[in-house]
């Protein structure tokens, strides 16, 4: 199975860190279909939203369609806006 990943990057606050933890949380149950999981990531004043697809299709049929992707949705709400790298997942196992 091939899976595809997007990373949603800024620096921020511990602050800004624990509520946009909480945004993901609460956001959980109307993740975009096709997103495997996410998680978020950090340390020394940067942070980085990971989701992961099930696969390159879903994810750039995602794209395509959405107004504003829901990691730069949720950064936005924080006060953020963030750079954006797609990458490959070589292995969830």
């Amino acid at each position: 199975m091939s899976y595809a990943g997007i990373s949603f990057e800024a620096d921020m606050t511990a602050e800004q860190a624990a509520q946009l933890a909480a945004l993901m949380e609460e956001g959980r149950p109307t993740r975009p279909e096709g997103v495997v999981t996410a998680l978020l990531e950090y340390a020394d004043g940067h942070g980085r939203l990971l989701a992961v697809w099930r696969d390159a299709e879903t994810l750039d049929r995602y794209l395509a369609e959405a107004a504003v992707p829901r990691g730069v949705e949720l950064m936005r709400k924080i006060g953020l806006e963030p750079e954006i790298r797609r990458f490959d997942v070589l292995d969830l196992g």
